[in-house]
């Protein structure tokens, strides 16, 4: 089965050129728009009069059959389909590097990995521990009593696309979907092609047609701060302000922490810190909430699952 434009055709730089050609409009060029044009976007010969190079350049690297522009086209390309700073710097990874090879799972030592989980435990807020392709590495406790009931929950975005309850729990699914697939593709860079992302890649485009049809869009999110809103099984509606902290030199890591947006929401998490373990399971990591201890629950092993792993 074809994961994704990404994956065939030329290899990721073409796929990227072609996707963001089709979706670039003529008008915000102030070219003509008639009855006469047969394509939704960008003709080729648009963008290689746009970029600054000719036709047959451009058909090269939109075949696969250029795939090192200089720095001069690329930049070229950056204005002609009009990238943001993500999206350029997305194309620029893309030119230097070519198409990823290997896959192995983004890690971290143990000793950083023990110190991240210590400090996830010492935080306040429900927090997790992610890396590049969106593995659920770590988790405080509130983090588990946040996404209580939501299984797969080894990753975020088989969590996202698969859970059986997660349109009704996550409140604005569709936009959430959205810039799902596109982090997950800023945060994979020059390694769309590799082997430990299309094992992810596979399993939701063949479940989910949502996915399927965004990550052969091409678009792509960065975030340092986004508003979440989630309907809670057991404590109803949650507002979240998510930030995204950077663990420089961690090979992509990142830690989500979820601060409350509003005194219900603080509250409300209150109450999920106080209660009984989700569902009623037995937990001992909640018989003491208030210590360091209790107050963390290491999934570091989650890391060395395969996303298909349930």
């Amino acid at each position: 089965m074809e994961v994704s434009r990404g994956h065939s055709g030329g290899g990721p730089l073409a796929a990227f050129l072609r996707a963001r050609r089709n979706g670039a409009r003529p008008e915000q060029h102030r070219l003509a728009v008639g009855a006469q044009r047969q394509v939704p976007g960008l003709r080729r010969d648009e963008v290689a009069f746009l970029a600054g190079i000719s036709t047959d350049y451009y058909v090269r690297l939109e075949q696969g059959r250029e795939r090192r522009p200089s720095r001069a086209v690329v930049e070229g390309l950056c204005q002609a389909l009009l990238l943001d700073a993500v999206a350029a710097r997305y194309l620029r990874d893309l030119t230097v590097t070519g198409t990823a090879v290997g896959g192995e799972t983004p890690r971290m030592g143990a000793d950083r990995l023990e110190a991240v989980d210590q400090l996830l435990g010492s935080m306040t807020v429900p927090a997790l521990l992610v890396n590049r392709w969106l593995d659920i590495v770590g988790s405080n406790i509130l983090g588990d009593f946040l996404h209580e009931g939501m299984e797969p929950r080894d990753n975020y975005a088989r969590l996202v696309f698969l859970a059986p309850g997660a349109q009704a729990f996550f409140t604005e699914w569709p936009e959430l979907a959205r810039c799902m697939v596109a982090a997950l593709r800023a945060q994979a860079g020059s390694e769309v092609g590799s082997a430990r992302l299309t094992q992810l890649l596979k399993e939701l485009t063949a479940h989910s047609d949502v996915f399927r049809t965004a990550w052969g869009e091409h678009h792509l999110y960065e975030k340092a701060i986004d508003r979440k809103l989630f309907q809670h099984p057991r404590v109803g509606s949650l507002a979240l302000d998510q930030h995204v902290l950077e663990l420089p030199g961690s090979d992509g890591h990142r830690i989500w922490a979820f601060h409350p947006a509003d005194d219900a929401t603080s509250n409300a998490l209150l109450s999920l810190a106080s209660s009984v373990p989700p569902f009623g399971r037995p937990s001992p990591e909640a018989a003491d909430l208030t210590t360091k201890e209790g107050n963390r629950r290491s999934s570091c092993e989650r890391a060395d699952q395969a996303p298909g792993a349930a």
